[in-house]
């Protein structure tokens, strides 16, 4: 029996790679060398057009693809990582914006800002912690846990979140609209 999604379900395999070269043909996909046996999608993406950001952005996928095994897992089962620019980066630059507008860390984490950037989550990458862009909640699975997002609908998300995010950024829209369920 084959150990990797990829290898156990070669039809959902050619399907993802489909689906990508169909949406998003720049990218391409590659295993990581930490022997995990991941996949992954690289590419760059510039959502908002002429004179916005370039994202570099890493589409990994969890060995459990494309079955969720907890309803604490956010992301869904394939994680999206900008490359740069650095969320990680963006959040510590933004953070003491965000405390000057809400005075306290607790009053800028009630208001879903406690990284600095509204719809991110922590996990480990490698030897360290990275900040990735959430593209899915646990509390939207139902039923045996299984999945649909394939890489080219969440990054589809993902490209959506980094518009809204450079309009926040940019002042554009308010701190409302950044926040979950409001746009």
């Amino acid at each position: 029996m084959a150990y990797y999604w990829y290898q156990s379900d070669p039809q959902l395999y050619q399907m993802e790679v489909a689906a990508m070269r169909k949406f998003f043909p720049s990218f391409t996909i590659d295993q990581l060398q930490d022997g995990s046996g991941r996949l992954y999608w690289r590419g760059k993406v510039q959502p908002t057009g002429e004179g916005g950001m370039v994202w570099d952005i890493m589409l990994l996928y969890k060995n459990t693809h494309p079955k969720v095994l907890s309803t604490s897992e956010y992301g869904g089962t394939v994680q999206i990582l900008p490359l740069s620019p650095r969320l990680k980066d963006i959040a510590d630059r933004m953070m003491p914006l965000v405390m000057e507008t809400y005075g306290t860390y607790d009053n800028a984490v009630a208001h879903g800002f406690g990284l600095g950037l509204p719809h991110i989550y922590r996990d480990n990458f490698g030897r360290q912690e990275e900040y990735f862009i959430c593209t899915a909640d646990p509390k939207y699975f139902k039923g045996d846990k299984t999945q649909s997002t394939s890489a080219a609908s969440a990054l589809s998300w993902a490209c959506k979140w980094i518009i809204l995010c450079e309009m926040w950024l940019n002042g554009e829209i308010s701190d409302d609209l950044a926040m979950e369920g409001n746009y």
